[in-house]
């Protein structure tokens, strides 16, 4: 079988792939992308084609399905490697729904450098192809070591903290179903990895408290009933999310999912041997918390109290201070709190510490000795004496010295930040149901992963046209205000039934019969052979024919994206 080949033009970020794929629509579909991306790809159909191609040719990176007409994706990699033991290899990125499977044989999945699960995310497709370490230093077969827990009995999988963090875990971590905290050293890595923030913590140092959301430390080895009680929990809670936030890379929708998932509620401790001085409920680094529930608050996702304010360096933000009390004139910290004397006779005043020779009260002043309180002299109050400067005051300076930068402060000048606790709120809930469609039209994105594969193709095609011959088009994003209201009040058919409708209206009043496609959340057009500037003159138009048509006011609303937008 020839090779189906892609000429590219050679860029400095190009690379070499080859997809090893039966499914004619994921072929075209990665194709297209990569090829627009600057790579160069070749396609196998089968596993024999793969590994003709393979011993003829250098790949950088292979995207191997899992399944086959012949042999399975592990089958070819596994021949490969018997074959070529001393050889640079490729980077190789398996493509499976069947994760579990795959994940039941730790040793032979860990051949690959990836995991990517089906149904295909085209961004991260595209981001491990140029991502990917090519350096072809890499082990033939690495191997994990053999490794131990209590809950090896359940029927679960694991990841294991820290010892997989060396290891290519699988986007999103999908096929996890919890994770098992061996050492509380950088947890801030763990909590960078996607997926992780939607999966339980189980402590088996005993050492995490509050951030864990069990301590197996304290459990029986055979108390397995409520390891199994939370991570079902967490599944649940899981499938209430939307795509849209479970992939998402912004910190606070990735703090909001958590919160749902594990119980709702963002709870700060003080304490802790962070810098802060505040411990949460998370395994997130605090310092990169305070402005994501800012913005979680500013959304109402999250509904804050007052916790405690807390006093922090100006220039390294940490809470860790010294209070000192210093001299006015010189800033030493070296004072000392004496007895205030008044001479009734000279009217000298001054600290004990100059009146005392030897066991005698002596005036500095007059060289009288001062035999009889009351008669001689009193003690109307205290003084601080700077031993440094030897300077007098009764109320020292107050300052703050950083225990991390030695930044000092003055303590009125030292600014403070307050410290929330938080609980989602229904609003939270709702946003991450219903993902980015939640803000309506004018607050999307276009992204590749939000698209049906048809509509990806279809949009490639009309680039290239537009590259080619500047024949123009325009992508059209349909979002639905109202649609979970409608579900919610009259049930999720009539609400598919009148979006179903809708769209209906819109194909026949658009011209040149459009491609329409269905989102999950929302709905595209693609139009070609029109300017978006003349098309969205029209739209007010045919939108609001298409609302006339349907029984509910789905709260339609259009962004238009145009050559120039896409193409860039």
């Amino acid at each position: 079988m020839a090779p189906n080949d892609v000429e590219v033009q050679d860029r400095p970020e190009s690379r070499s792939v080859l997809l090893v794929e039966d499914s004619s629509v994921t072929q075209d579909i990665v194709q297209l992308v990569l090829k627009q991306a600057g790579h160069s790809v070749l396609i196998a159909e089968t596993g024999e084609d793969a590994l003709n191609f393979l011993a003829a040719e250098a790949f950088d990176v292979v995207l191997m399905d899992f399944h086959l007409p012949d042999i399975n994706g592990l089958e070819v990699v596994k021949t490969y490697l018997a074959n070529n033991t001393h050889e640079q290899r490729p980077s190789f990125v398996a493509i499976t729904g069947d994760i579990r499977g795959l994940l039941a044989d730790r040793a032979n999945c860990e051949i690959f450098d990836r995991v990517v699960p089906k149904p295909l995310d085209i961004d991260l497709i595209c981001s491990l192809v140029e991502t990917l370490d090519i350096s072809r230093e890499k082990q033939v077969t690495p191997q994990l070591g053999n490794r131990s827990h209590p809950f090896e009995d359940l029927p679960f999988t694991f990841l294991q903290w820290p010892m997989d963090s060396g290891h290519n875990l699988i986007p999103g971590l999908k096929g996890i179903d919890a994770i098992l905290v061996h050492s509380v050293d950088d947890l801030s890595l763990l909590w960078q990895q996607s997926g992780a923030n939607l999966l339980p913590i189980i402590d088996l140092t005993g050492k995490l408290g509050p951030r864990a959301d069990l301590d197996a430390a304290a459990l029986r080895l055979e108390d397995d009933e409520r390891t199994a009680e939370i991570i079902n929990h967490f599944s649940d809670r899981h499938a209430e999310i939307h795509p849209d936030i479970i992939k998402s890379s912004d910190p606070a929708d990735r703090i909001l999912a958590r919160l749902h998932v594990s119980g709702g509620t963002l709870e700060p401790l003080r304490g802790g041997t962070h810098r802060s001085l505040i411990q949460w409920n998370l395994i997130a680094d605090s310092d990169g918390l305070e402005g994501a529930i800012s913005k979680l608050e500013s959304e109402g996702f999250l509904e804050t109290s007052f916790f405690e304010r807390v006093h922090h360096c100006p220039s390294c933000k940490s809470a860790r201070l010294l209070i000192r009390e210093e001299c006015h004139a010189c800033g030493s910290a070296h004072l000392k709190e004496e007895t205030y004397l008044h001479h009734f006779r000279c009217a000298y005043q001054g600290p004990e510490s100059d009146f005392r020779e030897g066991g005698e009260l002596v005036c500095p002043k007059c060289r009288r000795t001062l035999a009889h309180f009351g008669q001689d002299y009193d003690r109307p109050g205290l003084t601080v004496k700077c031993n440094s400067c030897a300077d007098l005051t009764t109320e020292p300076f107050i300052a703050f010295l950083c225990v991390d930068c030695a930044t000092r402060t003055p303590a009125d000048a030292a600014p403070t930040r307050d410290v929330v606790s938080g609980v989602v709120t229904d609003t939270g809930r709702a946003y991450l149901k219903s993902g980015q469609a939640f803000f309506g039209a004018t607050r999307q994105t276009l992204r590749f992963a939000d698209m049906p594969l048809e509509l990806i193709i279809a949009l490639n095609k009309a680039a290239s046209r537009f590259n080619e011959t500047q024949a123009p088009f325009v992508l059209g994003y349909i979002a639905y205000e109202n649609i979970e209201a409608i579900r919610s009040e009259h049930g999720a058919r009539q609400a598919a039934d009148a979006r179903r409708l809708w769209l209906e209206n819109l194909q026949q009043l658009l011209s040149d019969q459009p491609l329409i496609a269905k989102g999950t959340t929302h709905d595209f057009f693609l139009q070609t052979g029109v300017n978006r500037a003349d098309l969205e003159q029209r739209l007010d138009g045919v939108k609001r024919r298409c609302d006339s048509a349907v029984r509910f006011d789905l709260g339609a609303r259009f962004s238009t994206f145009g050559p120039e937008d896409i193409t860039g």
